[in-house]
């Protein structure tokens, strides 16, 4: 696959008006009803092309991709909680009757995944009084991931 020079990309700044009409107009059209799963997967499919060594790095992708600030609030044994927010998260909160972020829990869960090597999943919580989403990442400890490089 080739790759475009993304070094040079963060140059560009691109108005979210034509981010959002892809992803809230464009894609649920081509989709169809269920694009809110498909961009889960599709999110999991992403991570796995741009796999991150630590939370740290995970947290650093998304500032880069426009998607906001991603924060580690807690850290159970198999459990993880973030936290999504900024301008853009708070935006389309605030014009989309039903935002969601799917793509960002499935690469959310992908990448949590690669590291702890445990099936995972990601629960996207909106929490419009708050201005911000809530990720809950479950993994199961009982069912080895099975290698997605």
């Amino acid at each position: 696959m080739h790759l475009p020079d993304y070094e040079k990309l963060k140059e560009f700044q691109v108005p979210a008006f034509g981010y959002e009409l892809l992803r809230e107009v464009l894609i649920p059209d081509i989709l169809g009803k269920d694009h809110a799963s498909m961009l889960y997967w599709a999110g999991k499919s992403l991570a796995r092309k741009f796999p991150m060594e630590s939370l740290e790095d995970v947290s650093g992708f998304f500032e880069q991709a426009g998607w906001g600030s991603l924060q580690l609030l807690s850290k159970k044994k198999n459990e993880l909680e973030f936290e999504l927010s900024g301008e853009f998260v708070l935006s389309r909160l605030q014009s989309a009757k039903e935002a969601e972020f799917q793509l960002e829990a499935g690469f959310l869960a992908q990448q949590v995944e690669f590291l702890t090597k445990q099936l995972t999943e990601a629960f996207e919580q909106p929490r419009k009084k708050h201005k911000k989403i809530t990720f809950r990442i479950l993994s199961d400890p009982k069912d080895p991931a099975i290698d997605n490089m």
